[in-house]
Order: C-alpha cells, then sequence, then structure tokens
C-alpha cells in the first residue's frame, strides 16, 4: 500500500505508516542529485541489514520524508537489541553503511524504539507528523 499524499506543509500524515524499502523510494524519489545518493545510501543499509540481520526494525524520518528537494541526510532509528550507539556506528560503519547520509540512532531494545519513534513523530516545531516503519 503506498504512502499517503503529503501534507500541504510537505510532511507525512500523523501516524506510523507502513511500507516497503520500494514503496518508499516510489513516494521520495531521486529528483535531485541529493535525494539520488541519498536513495543509494538507504538501499544498500536496508540491503546489509536484512543480508546480515543487523536490526529487526527500522523507522525512517527527517527532511527526507518531505516535500524539501535537496534534504542533506536521511534521519534512521534501527531496533539493534542488545547494541548500543557507539557500537552500533562502529558495526554499520564497517559493513560499509554511509553514516554521513544516514543519520542512524540505535534502539538497544524495543522501549528505546518506540521512545525514537515518539521523538520522530514531532516537527521541530512541536507540530506531529508521520514516521515510516519499512517492512520487510
Amino acid at each position: 500500500m503506498p504512502l499517503p499524499a503529503l501534507r500541504p506543509d510537505g510532511t507525512l500524515l500523523p501516524g506510523e505508516h507502513s511500507a516497503s524499502l520500494a514503496e518508499v523510494l516510489a513516494a521520495f524519489p531521486a529528483i535531485t542529485p541529493e535525494r539520488q545518493a541519498l536513495n543509494q545510501a538507504l538501499v544498500q543499509c536496508v540491503e546489509t541489514v536484512r543480508r546480515l540481520n543487523l536490526a529487526q526494525q527500522i523507522a525512517v524520518d527527517g527532511s527526507y520524508c518531505t516535500d524539501k528537494a535537496t534534504p542533506a541526510d536521511i534521519d534512521l532509528v534501527v531496533l539493534t537489541p542488545g547494541m548500543y550507539q557507539l557500537a552500533g556506528e562502529r558495526r554499520f560503519a564497517s559493513e560499509g553503511i554511509d553514516m554521513n547520509l544516514l543519520h542512524i540512532q540505535f534502539a538497544h531494545d524495543t522501549v528505546d524504539f518506540h521512545g525514537w519513534l515518539g521523538f520522530f513523530s514531532m516537527s521541530r516545531t512541536g507540530t506531529a507528523k508521520g514516521v515510516i516503519i519499512l517492512t520487510w
């Protein structure tokens, strides 16, 4: 099922929206060089995570999930049970995941993951917005 249309402010409707990687790429196509690089980094990350079973869940957020033509990075939270931030950063970087284009938060348990989902569900101005949960 495709992601909902963006609101007039350029953000997703509030709530958690499940989507496949293909649906995310269709909703946020590589219309600029910045988006092309981000899409490539996201695809490589998700493929590596799946192949090596590095995470149980991934949520996608940030200006990438808006109508902004040139977002600087993609905000992600990955559920990596028992793996904390520094260890996660080191492991993902060692697997060739682009830690510059992907701003990744590592949630060591489901409570931490849901805490990040709550954080991602609010804009900087305090307005509720949507977050994408990748399915596979």
